[in-house]
């Protein structure tokens, strides 16, 4: 919005209650039909917007810089501290922070050629940071939702060390009553009594280990889950990011277009009702984007019918954005409806987490015309679901080992969690198999499920 407003060096706006900016000169002009028209540059309308913004309880936004013009955007220590820091990193975009339970974040604001008319005479050249947009918010509520996620895994670990130990002193118990008896038979033969001394012992010895085997199991797998839940949340963020672009712009245009129509050709009922129409469908499918992020990651409590065409779609409709961003091609193909029984999330999860993966490589390797595809279909046992995409395949010294759980070929961006959780998924909860092999100018990755037949005890 302010390189937007700099475009055309501030604009106009007809206000009632609105006061000029005593640093700008003059502040106002007069229409034809003299009306008050006053001027708003770049860091006037920013500092409104900030008015607004700062209105939600522990939001705060604001524009500040080492230099100032106007002394009421004067930066506090931290941000002081922050300014300092990009006067001597120029490259760096933006610092963020939590610290205390309150998250901070600056964007640096670089002089452009537009700037120079009001901040040349403070000594800046082109490309210089001459401040920042700073915003900060009290994070208290969620770290508090976080903790009491946290009680409850203690919570839940303290149940199974008291069920641990009861099923311990009951062995202990039993085993007590045991050697009585054995102690009875001793005296008519005392060979037999030690072998059954040392088999009691590897007993006990292999019952501690199996369970100790057990915990670490548990404990690896829900960091595993966990992991890739982060993960997950990350990838939509920037999702949500590129969904909401476009909707902004085009809601940004649409009153635009009405001000300057009111403005111009006096207000027109029917004109400003098809304007409003347009921006609250804009609005709308914004809200809807939001709902559908929300529904994907919600966690299926029971298990149910889902058809596995719907959803491919939901998972691609979380990377839609991206997708159509770098020109992805995504298409579906099924020959009719193919439903399973399980929990459809987690085989949404699975779809995510391949076409992601393939998404990745394809920017990374610059594909031309890039491609993917879902193929749904089934036969008399098994249910059939191959993602195939064109981004020149896995080398064939790693192909063998990216279900391995923290193996990634990505230097910086991953984990090596999704696929191994996605095999998990489809391996322990839909008793499937998951695998991948190298194909024409690409790769695919070919998921089988025995087609389930919802019991009476399920």
């Amino acid at each position: 919005m302010r390189h937007w407003n700099a475009q055309f060096d501030g604009v106009y706006v007809k206000s009632a209650t609105l006061k000029e900016n005593p640093y700008l000169k003059p502040g106002y002009i007069h229409s034809d039909k003299n009306e008050k028209l006053i001027w708003i540059n770049p860091a006037f309308m920013t500092r409104q917007i900030a008015n607004i913004a700062s209105q939600r309880e522990g939001f705060k936004l604001k524009i500040t810089s080492n230099k100032l013009i106007n002394k009421s955007n004067a930066p506090d220590k931290k941000e002081k501290e922050i300014l300092d820091y990009f006067d001597k990193n120029p490259e760096i975009p933006y610092y963020w922070n939590i610290e205390e339970n309150t998250f901070r974040f600056m964007g640096a604001l670089k002089t452009e050629k537009s700037c120079l008319k009001c901040h040349g005479k403070q000594g800046y050249k082109e490309g210089d940071i001459r401040g920042g947009i700073s915003l900060s918010f009290d994070a208290t509520k969620e770290f508090l939702q976080l903790q009491e996620i946290n009680d409850d895994k203690k919570q839940t670990i303290l149940f199974l060390i008291i069920a641990a130990i009861g099923t311990l002193i009951t062995f202990v118990l039993y085993q007590n009553m045991k050697k009585n008896d054995d102690k009875k038979i001793s005296d008519l033969n005392h060979t037999l009594e030690l072998k059954v001394k040392e088999l009691d012992e590897f007993n006990k010895s292999l019952h501690k280990t199996v369970q100790t085997e057990v915990l670490k199991q548990r404990e690896n797998e829900n960091l595993l889950i966990q992991q890739s839940k982060l993960a997950a949340l990350g990838e939509m963020i920037g999702n949500i990011a590129h969904q909401w672009r476009q909707p902004i712009s085009a809601v940004s245009a649409i009153m635009m277009n009405i001000k300057w129509t009111a403005i111009s050709n006096g207000v027109e009922k029917s004109f400003l009702d098809e304007r409003m129409k347009e921006a609250n469908a804009q609005l709308k499918y914004m809200s809807q984007t939001i709902d559908d992020f929300r529904n994907f990651f919600t966690p299926n409590k029971e298990k149910e019918y889902f058809n596995l065409k719907d959803e491919s779609k939901k998972a691609y409709k979380i990377l839609q954005a991206t997708l159509e961003n770098h020109n992805i091609n995504l298409q579906i193909y099924a020959t009719n409806d193919i439903n399973t029984f399980g929990y459809a999330n987690e085989f949404s999860q699975v779809i995510l987490n391949i076409i992601s993966n393939a998404k990745d490589v394809i920017i990374e390797r610059e594909i031309k015309q890039p491609k993917i595809e879902i193929h749904l279909s089934k036969d008399e046992k098994n249910i059939y679901c191959k993602i195939n995409d064109n981004a020149g395949g896995i080398d064939k010294q790693y192909i063998n080992k990216i279900f391995e759980p923290y193996f990634t070929t990505k230097e910086h961006n991953g984990t090596g969690i999704g696929l191994y959780i996605s095999k998990e998924i489809i391996h322990k909860h839909m008793k499937g198999t998951l695998k991948a092999k190298n194909i024409k100018n690409g790769t695919s990755f070919i998921i089988s499920i025995p087609i389930h037949i919802k019991e009476n005890n399920e």
